[in-house]
């Protein structure tokens, strides 16, 4: 069965993830074979930058810049529930 198509900031969270993951030698994210487990991953790494902390860049980014990456980690999240998964432990989403 073949994904739906990815929108541009899920597509972008999991093209960071998996830089992240290659520096870090850990697995990739196939965007094409979204597992329940690497969507759980994707969530968790979207629930860590949406803390207050994170999302602000400690005080160091605009509010209108703040608010810009929280709608692209909502719209990534939005992206993943629209694609059947749900949130596990997270508290920001």
């Amino acid at each position: 069965m073949p994904m739906r198509t990815l929108n541009k900031a899920l597509k972008g969270q999991i093209e960071h993830m998996n830089f992240m993951s290659t520096m870090f030698k850990k697995p990739l994210i196939d965007p094409d074979t979204i597992t329940d487990a690497d969507a759980q991953r994707i969530f968790q790494d979207i629930d860590c930058g949406l803390s207050p902390e994170n999302l602000h860049c400690d005080g160091e980014i605009s509010r209108s810049a703040a608010q810009a990456k929280y709608r692209n980690y909502m719209s990534a999240a939005k992206a993943l529930c629209d694609l059947g998964f749900e949130p596990v432990d997270c508290y920001e989403i």
